[in-house]
Formats: C-alpha cells, sequence, structure tokens
C-alpha cells in the first residue's frame, strides 16, 4: 500500500532535516527527499471523530476574509483497495494568491479537520480520523491566475476502519463549503460529498498511458527511477545543468510534461532528486546507499532536489559554500 510522506518521513535520516527542512508533510510527494521549512519537532498521531458540519460556516470571515482560492475534491482508487481524496486548490481570480503550506487542507491537522466521514446505514455514526502532530514549518507559495496546487488524502490512513465499514454499511464523506476553519472557498458548482457504496469491492481506476512517448519522455529527462510508494523522480543530471537555472527551469517543464501524461494516479505534488551517477540515486536511507553516505560520496553525486508543491529548487544541499534555494515554479499559462 502507498505510504503519505508522513509516514515515509519517519525512516529517513534527520541529519538530512536539518539542511532543507520541510513544509508539505501529507504528501507521498517529498517522501523522505527533503525537509523544506522546519525541522519536526516531534511527530506523532492523534485521532478524533470525523466533525459535525458546522451551522455557520463563514462565521469568521470578517476578521479573516477567505482567499479565492477554490475547492475542488474527487475520489480516486489508484490501487486495488486503496481510496485517495485528491484535492486541488485552484486560483479563480484575476492577480496572484499567496497562500501558507500550513494553511492548505491536506497540511496536519487540516486534513481531518474539515472532512466529516459517516457510516452510510443506521445513524451516519462518524467515524474516526487520525492525523500527525508535529512542527511543519511555514512557507509561502504564489499561485498565478488559473494556477492550482494539488495534493492527496490517502483515507486507508486517516481512517483505520476504512475497508470493513465499507463493507458493513459503505461510507458518505462529505465536508461544509466553505469549508468551516480553513481560508478558502468553492468551486462553483462542485460536489461537497462522495459516497463508496457498501460492498465496493475497491477496483482500482483503470489509467491508459501512451508507452512509447513515455519512454521518450523519460529518456529526456534523464530518468534513473522512481522509488516504489513515492511521488518522487531519480534523475541523473550533469553540475552544468544545476549550475544553469534556465536549463533547471526547462528541465523541470520537462518533468512536469512526463508527470502530466506518464504519472496519472500523481497529483501536481512531485519531487525530483537529482544525481550526478546511477549508482547514488536513491534514499539516504535506503541500506545500499549508507556505505557511499559514510564516505561522503552520496552526497557529492546528490546534487539537488525539488519540491513542485512550494516550487522550491534546492542546490547542491551537501556543500556549505554552494548551497542555495530558489523559488520555481512549473506552471505555464495555457496558450
Amino acid at each position: 500500500m502507498k505510504q503519505t510522506l508522513s509516514q515515509s518521513l519517519l525512516g529517513y535520516s534527520q541529519s538530512f532535516f536539518s539542511k532543507t527542512v520541510r513544509a508539505i508533510m501529507p504528501s507521498r510527494a517529498l517522501s523522505g527527499v527533503l525537509c523544506a521549512v522546519a525541522c519536526l519537532g516531534g511527530l506523532g498521531v492523534v485521532e478524533w471523530p470525523s466533525p459535525g458540519l458546522a451551522a455557520h460556516p463563514v462565521k469568521d470571515l470578517e476578521r479573516e476574509p477567505r482567499l479565492p482560492l477554490a475547492l475542488e475534491v474527487s475520489l480516486k482508487k489508484p490501487y486495488s483497495r486503496l481510496y485517495e481524496l485528491h484535492v486541488h486548490l485552484t486560483n479563480i481570480s484575476a492577480e496572484p494568491v499567496s497562500v501558507d503550506v500550513r494553511d492548505l487542507p491536506w497540511t496536519p491537522p487540516n486534513d481531518s479537520k474539515w472532512l466529516q466521514a459517516l457510516r452510510l446505514e443506521g445513524e451516519h455514526f462518524p467515524l474516526t480520523q487520525t492525523s500527525f502532530l508535529g512542527n511543519f514549518g511555514s512557507r509561502r507559495i504564489r499561485l498565478l491566475p488559473g494556477e492550482s496546487v494539488q495534493d492527496r488524502i490517502v483515507l486507508n490512513y486517516q481512517i483505520p476502519s476504512l475497508w470493513d465499514d465499507i463493507q458493513q454499511t459503505g461510507i458518505l464523506l462529505q465536508w461544509d463549503c466553505p469549508p468551516p476553519g480553513l481560508k478558502f472557498v468553492c468551486q462553483e458548482d462542485a460536489p461537497h460529498s462522495v459516497k463508496i457504496p457498501k460492498g465496493d469491492p475497491g477496483q482500482p481506476d483503470v489509467y491508459i498511458t501512451d508507452e512509447p512517448l513515455c519512454r521518450k519522455l523519460q529518456d529526456g529527462i534523464g530518468l534513473i527511477s522512481i522509488p516504489q510508494d513515492h511521488d518522487v523522480l531519480f534523475l541523473l543530471t550533469s553540475e552544468s545543468v544545476m549550475m544553469d537555472l534556465a536549463k533547471v527551469q526547462a528541465l523541470l517543464y520537462e518533468v512536469d510534461d512526463y508527470v502530466r501524461q506518464c504519472q496519472p494516479r500523481w497529483t501536481n505534488s512531485w519531487a525530483v532528486s537529482f544525481f550526478t551517477e546511477t549508482k547514488f540515486a536513491g534514499f539516504v536511507s535506503d541500506l545500499e546507499n549508507q556505505p557511499y553516505f559514510e564516505k561522503g560520496l552520496w552526497q557529492q553525486a546528490n546534487i539537488g532536489q525539488y519540491a513542485s508543491q512550494i516550487r522550491t529548487l534546492f542546490r547542491f544541499p551537501w556543500i556549505r559554500k554552494k548551497a542555495n534555494s530558489v523559488y520555481l515554479s512549473v506552471y505555464r499559462r495555457p496558450e
């Protein structure tokens, strides 16, 4: 089963967290690659019943106006018996909008506080949800008109009894629109609920990709591998490319094209780890990489990291005199 980033972080080296601190915990996108804003200050798990729907969902808007970011939610089944909510926030205004990643609907503890999960039969008893506690830091991203930021909530992790409840009664997922406690509005005419019927077999969604095109795109970006259960790409990239921001930007546009056309299970929150040699590609926590790390070889080969959700490129993160970070978006206005 796929891991969320919050869970996969637990197995990753704490030493890297102190160098490039991260703030997009709920996504699988970095999956142990980056710590982009603040190191974990003690990661824990909390459980609570699903929230009741608010009687007055816009009660405090006068004190803190909502951002013109429209919320859309859809149910996905990328693999057998795996249920995900894909959540999109799109700038529907004519001006750029800035939002802090800690306020996004999938960032703990927000992920469990706006979504209500109920059994379909009887008194629609609310289901217990779990979320992760920790210091997730703060980082602002800037969305141009029409630009979106996306991520997922893995329901199997958030609702521990999910599969049993689906088989016994079915589940209703619903939310207020606009959602109380969040700063966003809702996409016009977007649904505010999703039903998973009783006895749903959990058959995965069917995706069709153009394999010859995907192989061509893989070769073009220098794809080494994609680690299982993570939305991360390991790329073979030269230092000369990493030193030239225009070349990195062009490469990331190509990566975005590849993800859109060849990874239909992903959202637009993914990560890249750049290596100068293929044998070093992987997480530092991988057993085969630990001897390289101890000798300093892995750090020399790992010349960059990119996180699409926070639109940030980290160059030469292990070399103090060369390390820097650059805000870099892959968004392109439709022609």
